[in-house]
């Protein structure tokens, strides 16, 4: 006996296997009614009984046996089928994918089911089929097969007809996953009235998934474009994980690994959008020669019944193309409900029950407890975090990115945007494509610094808007009059943050401090004094965007609701990098008094919370009072840095009135603004007022500003403050005409 000869394409494969379906039919058509072209009403079959049909029937209620054509017929069959099985065989020793036996053994079907296969495809690959079907439905409209024909034509004795209504059943494979048609042998699924075909002769047809799998008209269900996105295991190969010794992936590597057979690895990952969740995955899958399939919870139908057909459609992809499963939730929130969870459950057992390796995962932002989660039956379930990466890692990632053009850059720029920015690998990537379009926009290749910096920025993806008041710093160094004290305190702040990475990371002092990393100020000192002023600077020095919160308005009535709007603040927050600016920070963080009653309690309660928060934020929090004495002592005790505003005196004045005066603003020569200085004893933020409202009262006069205006604006900026301007204060300019220019 020769080598078999193997198959050169699944087309070749299928002819072999339609020549013994042929066969059988011919068979099947000589010993129940000979050449049906002989037979004068054949055409009316389905519409007429005729004699030699009562023969049959008697034939078979007698026990005959079958005649000696059919088991001759078989004996043909299982020789065809074994050659049929070598050549194949040797088809996949030489590279060459065979649809329909890679079908059979990703689901393990059994010799039957494979013949079942084949009869539904016939169907759907040639319009002949449809005579040959229909005559033996004894039924011209009934043009597929149905469980009757592949009983008598498919099995090879009588008594296997029991285990084959089996295979037909809701609980078997083949119409579990392959066909589209109801159970044949689950009630009639007709109403009353109407008429319904015998079980027996209810038609069976493949799902036109499996058809475009079989006949490789379709890589992937196209009912399912903008659920699931599919990754194939060679496409791994351009993507190498960048992180050396990566922890995560050893946990996840080594669960899969370690289940035995019939266990199934159920991997959750969480941290945040571009962390790098799916690419583990991806690499997982690949390590494993399987196939990855995405499927994002955002795009599932919402409607139950839509949600589960796709739901069975995504099983049916993964079984038939021994893919994984990722269910990506992309923007959880913790506590949430997952949707459709029961239907989640009983699609990924289907999975697990039908693939042949099952592997599912499950991606999101927060962290998943089991219990929240679809757990096949005999899941292994392992958790995993992808946070942030080192500073040294980002660094690594942006000299990846850049990788053709990082010539032309400063060496020294990379480790300061990986420092200023702790971005994920997707979003590093994300802001060097949107930085090399801002280049290209301006015809050139390789982005400049302002490019990256703009980028960087345009990551952050965050509502924190809607929560709080955006300030668009506008202020400058030279803008800031203070003493030197706190002006010192500042810019130590602002080093502190930007060494963060080196001090924490590079020289290993973040290995001692579990929490507590980020940087927090407190600024007091009265009103105008320039604490609002010097959180722009702050923003504007470290590039961050900056919101103002009014605890004023944060804090409620309502028992627990204070914690929920500060908890969806910092969940916000942490998606930004955004400082923080929280002002009149004295009402939450006053003394905390004795506990009288429930209010009490929970003040202090509320106040504990938001100390915690600013704890464990990493980024930039600052807290502005009016009162230091008023503060509670474990507040001042866990901030960074206590910067206290003193009120200006003559000379910090005096710099005051001259930073708020443009260069281009007229001002008159006898305007003396060491004498403003030292007769308004103002502070700062009421210098501004005033140097503004003279400014207007001189454009209205069509005059530069002069001594006259400012006399005004002070008079009507002090009656808000409830003081009231002398003459003597401005004396010996207006002695005798004062009362004109109140």
């Amino acid at each position: 006996m020769g080598h078999p000869v193997p198959y050169r394409n699944g087309q070749e494969h299928l002819t072999d296997e339609f020549h013994w379906l042929e066969a059988g039919l011919r068979t099947l058509l000589e010993i129940g009614g000979g050449n049906p072209q002989a037979n004068p009403l054949v055409g009316t079959r389905g519409l007429v009984v005729t004699a030699d049909e009562l023969r049959e029937l008697e034939r078979e209620d007698k026990g005959d046996h079958p005649a000696e054509s059919w088991l001759q017929y078989i004996e043909d069959r299982r020789r065809w089928e074994q050659s049929i099985a070598a050549s194949a065989e040797a088809s996949m020793k030489a590279g060459i994918d065979l649809p329909l036996s890679l079908l059979c053994s990703r689901l393990r079907l059994t010799v039957w089911e494979r013949r079942l296969l084949v009869l539904c495809l016939a169907a759907e690959h040639s319009r002949k089929y449809e005579k040959w079907f229909a005559y033996f439905n004894d039924d011209a409209t009934c043009k597929m097969p149905t469980p009757d024909l592949a009983l008598r034509l498919l099995c090879d004795a009588v008594g296997e007809q029991s285990r084959a209504r089996s295979h037909l059943s809701g609980n078997g494979v083949v119409r579990g996953l392959l066909l589209e048609s109801e159970d044949p042998f689950a009630g009639s699924g007709n109403g009353a009235g109407h008429y319904a075909r015998p079980k027996l002769k209810t038609a069976i047809r493949l799902d036109e998934r499996a058809v475009s799998f079989l006949l490789q008209t379709e890589v992937t269900d196209s009912r399912l474009e903008g659920i699931v996105t599919p990754f194939d295991p060679q496409e791994i190969e351009t993507l190498p994980l960048l992180v050396p010794n990566d922890p995560v992936m050893g946990s996840v590597s080594g669960l899969a690994e370690r289940l035995d057979e019939g266990h199934v690895p159920f991997i959750h990952l969480f941290g945040p959008v571009g962390g790098g969740k799916r690419l583990r995955l991806r690499h997982l899958a690949s390590a494993r020669r399987q196939r990855l399939l995405v499927v994002s919870l955002r795009g599932m139908p919402a409607d139950s019944e839509r949600a589960e057909i796709a739901m069975s459609r995504i099983v049916r992809e993964a079984a038939l193309t021994d893919a994984a499963i990722c269910l990506a939730e992309d923007r959880a929130v913790s506590g949430s409900t997952v949707a459709h969870l029961e239907q989640w459950d009983s699609a990924l057992a289907k999975y697990a029950r039908f693939a042949r390796r099952p592997l599912v995962c499950w991606t999101s932002n927060v962290r998943r407890q089991p219990t929240e989660l679809p757990m096949p039956p005999r899941a292994g379930w392992i958790c995993g975090e992808v946070a942030v990466p080192a500073a040294a890692v980002r660094e690594m990632f942006w000299k990846a990115e850049a990788s053709d053009s990082d010539r032309q850059l400063p060496e020294t720029l990379w480790q300061e945007l990986a420092d200023k920015y702790r971005f994920t690998p997707g979003q590093i990537e994300s802001a060097w494509r949107q930085a090399a379009a801002l280049a290209a926009g301006r015809g050139q290749t390789v982005p400049n610094r302002a490019d990256l910096e703009t980028a960087s920025r345009g990551q952050f993806r965050h509502r924190l808007a809607q929560l709080a008041d955006r300030i668009v710093p506008a202020r400058t160094w030279d803008d800031l009059v203070l003493a030197e004290e706190p002006y010192s305190l500042i810019k130590e702040a602002c080093n502190r943050f930007a060494y963060r990475e080196t001090v924490y990371e590079r020289w290993g002092f973040g290995r001692k401090l579990p929490y507590g990393k980020g940087l927090s100020l407190l600024f007091s000192g009265p009103p105008g004094t320039g604490k609002t002023m010097a959180a722009e600077i702050i923003a504007g020095e470290l590039g961050l965007e900056l919101y103002r919160i009014d605890l004023s308005r944060i804090v409620s009535k309502y028992i627990g609701e204070t914690e929920q709007r500060l908890s969806e603040l910092f969940s916000e927050a942490e998606n930004s990098g955004a400082i923080l600016f929280f002002d009149e920070g004295d009402a939450l963080f006053g003394k905390r008094t004795e506990v009288k009653d429930a209010h009490d309690k929970y003040a202090n309660l509320e106040a504990a919370y938001l100390l915690q928060r600013i704890e464990a934020y990493d980024g930039v929090t600052i807290l502005a009072t009016n009162l230091l004495q008023n503060m509670d002592e474990a507040l001042i005790r866990r901030m960074s840095f206590v910067v206290k505003f003193p009120f200006p005196g003559p000379d910090e004045r005096e710099k005051i009135f001259r930073a708020h005066l443009p260069p281009t603003a007229p001002v008159s020569d006898g305007l003396d603004l060491a004498f403003l200085a030292a007769r308004l004893d103002v502070s700062g933020g009421y210098i501004k007022n005033i140097v503004l409202a003279a400014a207007f009262l001189a454009a209205g006069d069509r005059m530069p500003i002069g001594m006259e205006h400012f006399a005004r604006a002070a008079r009507q900026e002090l009656r808000k403050m409830g003081k009231i301007l002398v003459k003597e204060t401005f004396s010996p300019f207006f002695d005798s005409n004062f009362e004109t220019f109140g």
